[in-house]
């Protein structure tokens, strides 16, 4: 990954796999740094209870522990690197119990069974380098030709697909109103950004809406250490009956416990959010019908 190269790892909410009879009522996005949580309502407009299933698909990720933007052991996981957003999800108040779906994806290619064919795991911590090493010439070579491994013998291999877990929960939903609460840490991209010019001017600070009003206050604040940015996919939303009937977004200031004190300032879209006296970001709509994914700007200052 180069200098001036960015990892973007939007996430999304739940899925329904069966969902033409269930519309989200209301949903309370809240997008910070630390912490991401989406409270919904759902209403079943069915007759009579309906089972679903319920995914929720973690952005994909390097499967290479040594990639700067590998997965780390995060707070909520339970110690499993898998759940790399420590996800939580819960159905009127009680936490779901999950099936775990993982999968190997070189491009947009599915890749998982050559990577499982091959005796290697999908997700490769430190202590499983010895067996990728370990490999027989021709299954990598095999592997190698086909653009799954770095290296060509050892010590130099190195895996070149993506990882993504996905969960799933099936869950019986009745008549009238559901309440679904997620939250998990979300995966920022970090852009160097020379000339701090990238995240004010141009094509991309277009996208989160960047203002006078925001510029002024981070030159007030004597400029920005780092930018971040946090992809919080809606799209996905389409796929379900009708619109959001409320949707309420909220960008805070919430960050990582193992930061250092700082103050964030924040850039969203649509240009109308307000702001409030914690600095956070507010925007409303109702009958929502999303046609792009939220994108917000962090900006840390001293």
């Amino acid at each position: 990954m180069g200098d001036d190269a960015v990892a973007l790892y939007g996430a999304a909410g739940v899925e329904f796999k069966q969902s033409a009879d269930i519309v989200i009522a209301r949903k309370d996005l809240y997008l910070s740094l630390g912490e991401v949580r989406v409270d919904y309502v759902f209403v079943s407009r069915a007759g009579e209870e309906q089972t679903v299933t319920i995914g929720f698909p973690l952005p994909r990720v390097p499967a290479t522990p040594d990639d700067p933007a590998s997965v780390q052991l995060v707070e909520g996981s339970g110690g499993d690197l898998r759940n790399y957003l420590g996800l939580g999800v819960a159905v009127n108040g009680r936490p779901l119990i999950s099936v775990l779906h993982e999968f190997a994806w070189l491009n947009n290619s599915d890749v998982t069974a050559e990577v499982q064919a091959a005796g290697l795991p999908l997700l490769v911590d430190l202590e499983c380098w010895e067996a990728l090493q370990a490999l027989d010439p021709d299954t990598a070579e095999a592997l190698a030709a086909s653009g799954l491994l770095w290296g060509h013998g050892p010590p130099n291999r190195t895996r070149a697909w993506d990882y993504q877990a996905v969960y799933e929960w099936r869950r019986t939903f009745p008549p009238g109103e559901t309440a679904v609460s997620i939250h998990y840490r979300p995966l920022l991209g970090w852009r160097t950004d020379y000339g701090k010019s990238f995240y004010l001017e141009g094509e991309h600070a277009g996208t989160a809406c960047v203002d006078d009003r925001l510029r002024g206050e981070i030159e007030a604040s004597g400029g920005y250490r780092e930018g971040a940015e946090l992809t919080y996919i809606m799209t996905t939303a389409r796929n379900r009956a009708g619109s959001i009937g409320r949707f309420n977004l909220t960008a805070g200031t919430t960050r990582p416990k193992e930061w250092a004190p700082g103050k964030i300032l924040i850039a969203l879209c649509p240009a109308e959010a307000s702001t409030d006296e914690q600095g956070y970001r507010h925007w409303s709509a109702t009958n929502f019908v999303p046609e792009k994914d939220i994108r917000v700007f962090f900006y840390t200052t001293d």
